[in-house]
């Protein structure tokens, strides 16, 4: 029992304590519940405390979302900024010092302000929506935020206005005018003139091309085009053009372009010569140039077309497309045409002041040269000065009007012939001589043949088409050199009739019909096709027809002086029959000697033609002085003694003295070789 009685026991004082304990717990329970129920009945107030400080954690917290938002960009813009203020030194210097450095640098600055015409914008009205958020929740100064929203609103009205802004601070426009008086620096120290050669120089002919202006045309050598500026100047022009022409700055580039390269071209045009005919463009002033210098100024334009055509103005042409190819092409095309006015046209003009000019059958040689020349030219004309521009296209224009002047000119030439002829005045050949104008004229015609046969024809029938709108079926050259030829043989009649003695007036025209004869029947006449046999059978009956003229006129009238009327030829004969008879052949001997006299100052240059005149008189006169001395011997002869001075022999003697040869035979006609050509 003890035992568990002291059990017992221990277990109620266990007992006893931790009921002790529990109404203590009660008891603290009992004090914080009254102190719970107090902090609850304190809540609310504190909740309206706190109210206000959240509102403004939470608008701190947006200022600063905008605040960061409206740094990031503008920092961004005033980094550009910096980078463009970097770049002045360069761009406000000189591109020659350093060409490559200075267009980087431009790149640079492009790239710049492309990204602040983009940037910038946004940047700004970031910050106008900060400073915004910051005058709505009243978290800074009012009289700050007002001078920022003021300063905003300049920037933007300055962004609006018709000026915009300048984000480059005008570093561009200056760089541009920087590689503008660049370009301009290059051309003039690279723009030098072009030695050229006088003329393109031919290769080959073709053997067969008979006479200019045939099928096959003259080959020239393949001559490179002359450098007329260095690669590496060319390369700068290039990119300064492309990089001004995407700033719209390229009209006063092509300007200064036209300004420099004229001034070498002209130069260029000038060593070779062609100032001194270029001068001319008006017909009445080319009229007033004397012929021996027109021809020498009309020779030198022919070889300076060519050249001028198919190597300088091929090489500027190439050029301008060179250095202007990122340009839009109607710009530099117009610059280009009116180079090609400043200086190619000058050629065409004086070309059309030639073709305008005074008639003259010299100028014919030279309008077909010229025809040749431009009609070659055709082709790289249309390609030098094609584009549209109206300027080039009054090029090609006038060029086609100057070789449709031409063929007219070359036209009137020919049939103004007969004009020309009958207006000749020249002094007549004194002594019968063949004319300075025939000899003149058929080697006139027989260089036509020779030289210009093919271009001849082709201009005519150029022509008829022109004039009737179709082809001719005729044998035009043949139809005009026979006009011209009709035309000097019409005139040589006309003159001869001038001579007061008629028998040195068929002299006159003995001599020239023979000399035609004889020069179509040359072995390097090309005449005797054109003309044909007809023309050649008519000539020979009319030299025939003179000729006989010629003896009837001179020698025939002293047969009359031989008459035997009244006249008996025996010795027993009365005195009277002996005196009549001595008297006639007195006559016949006087007037004999006269005209041998005046016969020896008269000339025959052709010796065939001279054998011919003496056989045809010594047949006519020798039978019937013989005849008549034979018959009256016995009335002329007495006691041995001849009452006549010249026998037979001593007549025909004397013809065969008469038709030799002398120096006058032989000298030029009117001091001139007749050459003409």
């Amino acid at each position: 029992m003890d035992g568990e009685g002291s059990y017992l026991l221990m277990a109620r004082a266990t007992l006893m304590q931790t009921l002790a304990k529990t109404k203590e717990v009660e008891s603290a329970i009992a004090k914080c519940g009254m102190r719970l129920q107090n902090m609850r009945e304190g809540l609310p107030a504190l909740q309206a405390a706190m109210k206000p400080l959240q509102a403004q954690a939470l608008v701190l917290n947006g200022i600063g979302s905008k605040i960061h938002k409206a740094a990031e960009p503008a920092e961004r813009v005033l980094e550009t900024f910096e980078v463009v203020r970097s770049l002045e030194r360069v761009l406000k210097g000189e591109p020659r010092h350093d060409f490559g450095e200075y267009m980087a640098s431009l790149s640079q600055l492009e790239e710049a302000i492309d990204f602040l015409s983009q940037r910038c914008v946004p940047a700004i009205q970031w910050i106008k929506d900060a400073v915004s958020f910051l005058d709505q929740s009243k978290a800074a100064d009012h009289y700050r935020l007002y001078r920022l929203n003021e300063r905003l609103a300049t920037v933007f009205q300055d962004i609006k206005s018709e000026e915009g802004i300048t984000f480059d601070m005008g570093l561009l426009k200056i760089a541009l005018g920087k590689l503008d008086m660049e370009f301009r620096r290059i051309l003039q120290e690279n723009s030098l003139p072009v030695h050229l050669p006088e003329k393109m120089p031919v290769v080959s002919r073709t053997a067969d091309d008979a006479g200019r202006g045939g099928e096959a045309e003259p080959e020239f050598e393949q001559l490179s085009l002359p450098p007329v500026l260095p690669f590496a100047a060319t390369e700068m022009l290039q990119t300064i053009a492309e990089r001004l022409s995407y700033h719209n700055w390229t009209d006063n580039l092509l300007v200064i372009y036209e300004e420099c390269r004229l001034v070498p071209i002209k130069r260029s045009l000038e060593y070779l010569g062609a100032s001194v005919y270029l001068r001319y463009s008006i017909p009445k002033e080319i009229d007033q140039v004397p012929w021996d210098a027109l021809e020498g100024m009309v020779a030198a334009w022919c070889q300076h077309v060519e050249v001028a055509c198919k190597l300088l103005f091929k090489s500027e042409r190439r050029l301008c497309s060179r250095v202007f190819s990122k340009v839009e092409k109607p710009k530099w095309i117009r610059c280009w045409g009116k180079m090609g006015t400043a200086g190619f046209l000058p050629f065409l003009a004086f070309g059309e002041a030639v073709a305008l000019s005074r008639i003259a059958p010299e100028k014919l040689f030279k309008l077909l040269d010229m025809y040749e020349v431009v009609d070659g030219c055709n082709h790289s004309i249309l390609e030098m000065f094609e584009g549209g521009d109206p300027a080039c296209g009054e090029i090609i224009l006038r060029a086609r009007e100057l070789q449709k002047k031409l063929v007219f000119k070359v036209s009137e030439t020919l049939s103004g012939f007969s004009r020309v002829l009958a207006e000749d005045r020249s002094e007549l050949p004194r002594y019968g001589e063949r004319s300075s104008t025939a000899s003149y004229l058929m080697n006139y015609v027989n260089f036509i043949a020779s030289e210009y046969a093919n271009l001849l024809s082709k201009v005519l029938r150029i022509h008829k088409r022109m004039e009737t709108g179709v082809e001719s079926p005729e044998d035009l050259l043949a139809k005009n050199i026979g006009q011209v030829v009709d035309a000097l043989e019409k005139s040589l009649i006309e003159r001869s009739t001038s001579y007061t003695d008629r028998s040195l007036g068929y002299i006159f025209l003995m001599n020239n019909y023979f000399y035609m004869i004889s020069h179509v029947k040359r072995e390097d006449s090309r005449l005797g096709p054109l003309l044909g046999d007809k023309w050649h059978k008519d000539m020979l009956g009319k030299l025939r027809q003179n000729t006989l003229y010629y003896q009837r006129e001179t020698w025939g009238k002293m047969l009359e002086l031989l008459k035997r009327d009244g006249l008996q030829s025996s010795s027993g004969s009365k005195g009277s029959s002996r005196e009549m008879a001595r008297q006639r052949l007195r006559n016949f001997t006087q007037t004999f000697d006269q005209t041998v006299q005046k016969h020896s100052n008269w000339t025959i240059p052709s010796e065939d033609l001279r054998g011919e005149v003496e056989v045809s008189v010594t047949q006519t006169l020798i039978p019937a002085y013989r005849s008549y001395t034979n018959t009256y011997k016995n009335l002329l002869e007495q006691g041995g003694t001849r009452h006549y001075k010249y026998t037979p022999e001593d007549i025909e003697q004397i013809l065969e003295d008469l038709f030799q040869p002398r120096a006058q035979d032989s000298r030029p006609r009117n001091g001139k070789t007749g050459h003409g050509v």
